[in-house]
């Protein structure tokens, strides 16, 4: 007897998937782009359809819906982990390119100043103290 399981969380990630059967320490093959997993006596394989993977096995055994069970809870901690992976990483990135943003925006001021002070006559120093830098324009007459 044939039977197809909805999961409750839905298996998106492969590579998570993946996590969790070893997490479980299950024997699964992959096999193309279906992965089976080897039960007591029957197999439940995971099947990918347009936007998931479907869960399927035979036979009415409860060992199998408790398998599947286990996997799909060490699936979702993986998968939550590899989001909040991902959303830390986007963070980051955002965070990189706004310092970057504020270095170009600073050496911008910079060059201005430097620009201003030549067209008057200045000669201009650049002394650093500490983590700012000091820019003193002196005019020798």
């Amino acid at each position: 007897m044939s039977r197809r399981v909805t999961t409750r969380t839905p298996i998106l990630d492969r590579e998570c998937l993946i996590e969790a059967l070893d997490a479980c320490n299950y024997q699964y093959d992959i096999q193309g782009d279906t992965i089976v997993v080897r039960a007591n006596y029957y197999n439940i394989e995971y099947k990918p359809k347009n936007t998931h993977y479907s869960v399927s096995y035979y036979g009415d055994h409860i060992n199998e819906k408790n398998m599947v069970d286990s996997i799909e809870s060490h699936y979702l901690k993986f998968y939550k982990a590899k989001l909040e992976r991902l959303e830390r990483e986007r963070l980051e990135e955002e965070a990189r390119k706004e310092r970057e943003r504020l270095e170009a925006y600073k050496q911008a001021q910079k060059e201005q100043i430097i620009a201003k002070a030549q067209q008057r006559g200045y000669k201009v120093k650049e002394v650093k103290k500490g983590d700012k830098i000091q820019l003193v324009c002196v005019r020798y007459t």
